[in-house]
């Protein structure tokens, strides 16, 4: 007879049976649930991009978040620090003539590292007045002690802007002012670094405009002597022989500086006008005054014109033309003055030469009867008495004076008739073509002639003949070859 079942193990039989129809349950949800999520991933694009956030654009890495503290613990944060922290370019000795490069070079460092971006810029104040300035290229606006007030904001504890990212834009300023000077420049701000450290912390925008003090000499004589030195530009034209790079650049070393001690020049532009109407090129000349009429005349073609823009279009023009080979040619008139002075360098050298010491030519040996020696014909030129040789100088001064612009060249005194010798500058007996003197500094020099560079120099008709009268006292000396 079979023995009754445990009711214990079927109880425990049926527990079994319903946790796994559970499970069974929960299995069923769970596939339905990725099935749902499988589906909904085959309707969407395929290798379409998954972004976590949208990118934030910026030219460089200092721009990215400027009003952010700047976290040095990251490889981005460690980055930026070198990069903005190392020397400019080009390393600067404090001295006027790199001025116009450092200051171009910081200011593209100062934007690129976002010191001049947001309220945590370092490169934009207030000065006195309240009016605000740009540091940089008005450094001269703004007087020391009012700087530095408005540095104390970042810089001094408590201030409400300390340990922030201004004070980081400071640190970063001042290293690489310090990094971007030669040595000797180095050690000098080292000497005076009392005038921008103030407890223990450099004041990066206070150091800038000591630098500046050093390389301009801020005072009113020097603000005087550039004023003076801008409206001398036509002879920067001919110092730099016509090359209109290094003509800009002497005008931005002096213009700057000016603009930067709170001045400017009001006839800055008609200094740059005149100094590029004196270009040694006839055809690039042309194009300046044509340029300038224009300009003149409010032509709206031209439009109105700025020193920078005026730059800009001269540089394009002169870089399009040596380009082309098309500049350096001098023009006529230029020529001419050039031939001239050459001339004269020639006359003084012949002058010098004229004039020889008693008793060494041979020539002035006389022989017994009181001829000269070798046959030669005694001169009978200034035998007059040694008392009335004062009187003869009168009488002879006629010979010096030139004919006057339109009058004829020869001319009749007593029984002698009497040409005006462009070689000799005095009134004499030859031509000037049969001129001896004058085939001798033909043949010497490659130049035109000393007639043709006198008659045709442009020098105005109201100053030729003193002009001419000058060389004929510097010539009077060489009568004695005729």
């Amino acid at each position: 007879m079979a023995e009754n079942p445990n009711p214990d193990v079927f109880q425990d039989a049926q527990e079994q049976v319903d946790a796994i129809a559970q499970l069974t349950q929960l299995v069923i949800q769970q596939t339905n649930t990725v099935n749902a999520l499988l589906a909904a991933l085959g309707n969407a694009q395929v290798g379409a991009p998954v972004t976590a956030s949208a990118s934030i654009f910026a030219l460089t890495p200092g721009k990215v978040g400027v009003e952010a503290v700047i976290d040095y613990s990251t490889k981005h944060g460690s980055s930026v620090y070198k990069e903005y922290k190392a020397a400019l370019p080009t390393v600067w000795d404090l001295k006027g003539k790199g001025l116009v490069v450092f200051i171009q070079e910081f200011l593209t460092r100062a934007q690129d590292a976002g010191w001049t971006q947001g309220t945590m810029q370092v490169t934009k104040f207030n000065n006195a007045d309240g009016t605000p300035i740009d540091l940089i290229t008005e450094y001269g606006k703004i007087d020391v002690d009012t700087l530095k007030a408005q540095c104390d904001v970042f810089l001094l504890p408590g201030g409400a802007n300390f340990q922030t990212r201004a004070t980081q834009n400071n640190k970063l300023m001042a290293e690489c002012l310090l990094s971007s000077v030669t040595a000797s420049a180095k050690q000098a701000l080292i000497a005076d670094r009392g005038q921008y450290t103030f407890d223990g912390t450099i004041y990066a925008p206070v150091l800038f405009k000591h630098m500046m003090k050093i390389a301009t000499l801020d005072n009113k004589a020097t603000s005087k002597w550039l004023r003076d030195q801008l409206k001398q530009m036509p002879a920067v034209m001919l110092e730099v022989k016509g090359n209109i790079d290094d003509f800009f650049n002497t005008f931005d070393k002096w213009h700057t500086q000016l603009i930067g001690r709170g001045e400017d020049l009001d006839d800055a532009l008609d200094c740059l006008w005149d100094g590029l109407k004196a270009a040694p090129c006839e055809k690039f000349s042309k194009w300046i005054q044509d340029k300038y009429d224009l300009h003149i005349e409010d032509d709206p073609t031209w439009g109105p014109i700025t020193v920078e823009e005026l730059t800009k279009r001269v540089k394009a023009k002169y870089n399009l033309m040596v380009t082309n080979k098309e500049y350096g040619s001098a023009s006529k008139e230029q020529a001419e003055i050039i031939a001239l002075r050459a001339q004269i360098d020639a006359l003084k050298g012949d002058l010098k030469l004229s004039v020889a010491p008693k008793g060494n030519s041979k020539g002035d040996k006389k022989d017994k009867k009181g001829g000269e020696k070798g046959g030669k014909e005694k001169k009978t030129k200034n035998t007059k008495a040694k008392g009335d040789k004062q009187r003869q100088k009168q009488e002879e001064s006629w010979k010096k004076t030139p004919p006057k612009d339109g009058e004829p060249t020869t001319k009749t005194v007593g029984d002698h008739t009497f040409n005006w010798c462009v070689h000799h500058m005095a009134w004499v007996w030859h031509r000037s073509e049969n001129c001896d003197l004058g085939k001798k500094r033909a043949a010497e020099q490659n130049h035109v002639s000393y007639a043709a560079a006198v008659n045709s120099s442009p020098i105005e008709t109201g100053t030729s003949s003193n002009f001419r009268a000058l060389m004929s006292t510097l010539a009077q000396a060489a009568l004695d070859e005729e």
